[in-house]
């Protein structure tokens, strides 16, 4: 009987413990694109990058108090969208790629290639190395989501 309640407290203390490495992994990468937004959107986006880890922050400790499938269905959901839409498509995408082809380029994108990218210009070495962290930020939070979404069943 000890046995078994202490390996049920372990493995909620794993699933916890899985639970927060992806919820700080998906704010980091919220918390990197909203910097690199800022520069064209202004002081905003901090404010709509807050609201996001919000929801984050509550649906995964819903889920962990609770045990409701709802709110591990929307943190996955949420999760999943952060990564998908700051992670690939800004941080790899308009960042990373776009660095690539434009020192590729002797420092200048063809037209061709600038129409691929939502901002073709090439901003400030910060702004694009924040989006490229971005990218290898979302991919922390891409390993340690799976992780929790495998665990959390």
């Amino acid at each position: 009987m000890i046995n078994q309640t202490e390996a049920s407290s372990q493995a909620f203390q794993n699933k916890t413990a899985t639970a927060m490495l992806s919820l700080a992994s998906v704010s980091a990468t919220v918390v990197l694109a909203s910097i690199t937004h800022a520069a064209d959107y202004g002081h905003r986006v901090f404010i709509a990058g807050l609201i996001v880890i919000a929801l984050l922050w509550g649906m995964n400790l819903l889920y962990i108090r609770t045990g409701r499938k709802v709110f591990f269905l929307f943190y996955g959901l949420l999760n999943a969208w952060v990564i998908v839409g700051f992670g690939l498509v800004n941080g790899f995408w308009n960042h990373g790629m776009k660095m690539f082809l434009y020192y590729l380029h002797n420092e200048s994108l063809p037209p061709f290639l600038a129409k691929l990218f939502m901002t073709p210009q090439i901003g400030s070495f910060c702004i694009e190395g924040v989006g490229v962290l971005t990218f290898v930020v979302s991919m922390f939070a891409a390993y340690y989501g799976f992780k929790f979404m495998k665990e959390g069943r």
